[in-house]
């Protein structure tokens, strides 16, 4: 009974949590990362193992999807383990935070994961990055068990079953993580840093060491073996896969932290922040308030320097790893940086407790109410703003009206297996049977007398957003377009017709897309 009544509170966090990751969650279409998932998913398991392999990715998370697969609609079935990683995640920094600061640290914190928009984007999409972060999490919690009591994990482990659980709990969640994704070896490079932090004021500094060379060497047998396989399928290095990434610059910079650690709502497709109907003063007081609370923890920790050197650690190597390299080799992502929006949100809570100690309970229970208020405010704008872009309509645009002998022209030829994924089995041989050539190929087949149709849209992440004219501005080869349509916000669909007349850009399309045309056309004259 003792055990259950003190289960209650992370339980109920965790069903709190889970709620607004599974609302709406088969609603928006895959897009192009998820639809290799699909993909990979789907397959036989040797297969789908090879496959991941030569994808510079761990079978493991595709191999736990394989069974769901058959249990309906793949656009919430495939993402649910996702959401569930995620509630699973705010409910570890419910117990982290409350460990060390206290049930008003937990609460806070979790409020502050569990409501942030990128935190509820990645819950969402049918990705392994919130069961890398929930897996992270576990290892944190072993890490801030060991620094909440630097004597204990300096001695053998076995000889003290708290220390023992708690590198347990380390070993097996870093181990874990990689085994799932790479991005779980930046965390075991900064559990490590933590540990050697811990060594000055570890009374038995080679007995830590030793457990730490224990810990790591059970990560390496459980996770080497998978990565020489992995090498072995390679036909390109890591870093070709990453080309893709653009240069780092300060907006990038402030898109990163600002979607990971201050509750932007970011567009993953053209790495810039979704504009939404929030007050701009009101996200910006959410800002402030975040900043003056993790600044408020670290003068909290600074009598408890061990556990502030876990949480700083954790929280700040991260980013600032990869921003450094970021300078000669692009790679920071929302997605790479994730995890650390946890220790992030745990500081803050722990932070908020310390500035609300000394207020009475009802001051307490006002205040934590207004800012989870201010919190899904802020959040709520998520669900109606257009993230991912709307291939789904994009293809039944074209199976309605596309007719044998057509050509489709993609501005990006990788929403080719998207639309395989989309279009009904009866249209995707006259769609996809003419729909991988360039501009070039549009014109000789325009020349021929035969329609075709530019497509629009990209099919995963692009820095462009002046994109769509230029695109239509390479098109003027094929002349004026005969109709323009939308599909969502994101995709563009033009037919050119040799057998119709020239027509008005203002006859064919909304005001907004008869601009972008009138602009591409100049100069046919």
């Amino acid at each position: 009974m003792i055990r259950l009544m003190s289960a209650r509170w992370p339980l109920g966090v965790f069903f709190l949590a889970l709620m607004p990751r599974l609302f709406e969650l088969g609603k928006r279409p895959f897009w192009l990362d998820e639809v290799f998932t699909l993909q990979r998913a789907s397959l036989p398991p040797a297969a789908l193992v090879q496959d991941s392999f030569l994808n510079h990715h761990m079978p493991s998370f595709f191999l736990m999807l394989s069974p769901l697969i058959g249990l309906g609609d793949p656009q919430f079935w495939l993402r649910v383990p996702s959401a569930l990683f995620g509630a699973a995640s705010v409910m570890l920094v419910f117990i982290i935070a409350s460990r060390i600061g206290g049930r008003i640290a937990g609460v806070v914190a979790a409020l502050i994961l569990g409501l942030s928009p990128t935190a509820l984007a990645f819950s969402q999409e049918a990705r392994s990055y919130t069961l890398e972060m929930c897996l992270i999490l576990v290892a944190l919690w072993g890490v801030v068990r060991l620094a909440m009591d630097v004597p204990a994990s300096s001695r053998p482990a076995w000889r003290d079953g708290g220390a023992l659980g708690a590198w347990v709990a380390f070993t097996v969640g870093s181990a874990a993580a990689l085994d799932v994704l790479g991005d779980g070896l930046p965390w075991i490079i900064t559990g490590n840093v933590i540990f050697l932090v811990l060594l000055p004021v570890s009374p038995n500094r080679g007995q830590l060491l030793r457990n730490l060379l224990l810990a790591d060497g059970v990560i390496v047998l459980a996770c080497l073996p998978f990565y020489l396989l992995m090498l072995a399928h390679q036909d390109k290095g890591f870093v070709s896969s990453v080309m893709w990434i653009p240069p780092l610059d300060v907006s990038r910079v402030w898109y990163d932290f600002g979607s990971v650690y201050f509750m932007r709502i970011a567009d993953s497709v053209t790495f810039h922040f979704m504009h939404v109907s929030t007050p701009s003063v009101m996200v910006w007081m959410i800002d402030a308030a975040l900043l003056g609370a993790v600044l408020a923890a670290s003068w909290v920790l600074r009598r408890r320097p061990a556990l502030l050197a876990a949480l700083g650690i954790s929280f700040v190597f991260l980013p600032l790893l990869f921003t450094v390299i970021s300078i000669w080799r692009p790679i920071l992502l929302p997605r790479y940086i994730l995890w650390s929006a946890a220790p992030f949100a745990i500081l803050a809570g722990i932070g908020s407790e310390a500035v609300l100690r000394s207020c009475a309970p009802r001051v307490r229970v006002v205040v934590m109410g207004v800012a989870a208020l201010l919190l899904l405010t802020n959040m709520a704008p998520y669900y109606h703003v257009e993230t991912k872009p709307r291939w789904d309509i994009a293809a039944a645009m074209l199976a309605r009206d596309v007719r044998p002998g057509d050509v489709v022209y993609l501005y990006d030829t990788g929403a080719l297996p998207i639309l395989q994924t989309y279009l009904p089995a009866g249209a995707k041989t006259v769609v996809l049977r003419d729909a991988a050539g360039d501009l070039s190929h549009a014109m000789k087949a325009e020349a021929q007398g035969k329609r075709v149709w530019a497509v629009y849209g990209h099919a995963g992440q692009s820095p462009e957003r002046q994109a769509l004219a230029k695109f239509y501005g390479a098109n003027r080869a094929l002349g004026t377009p005969a109709k323009l349509q939308e599909a969502g916000k994101r995709i563009v669909i033009a037919l050119y017709d040799p057998r119709r007349p020239p027509v008005a850009c203002t006859a064919i399309a909304p005001a907004h897309l008869a601009g972008v045309c009138n602009e591409a056309m100049q100069g046919l004259d």
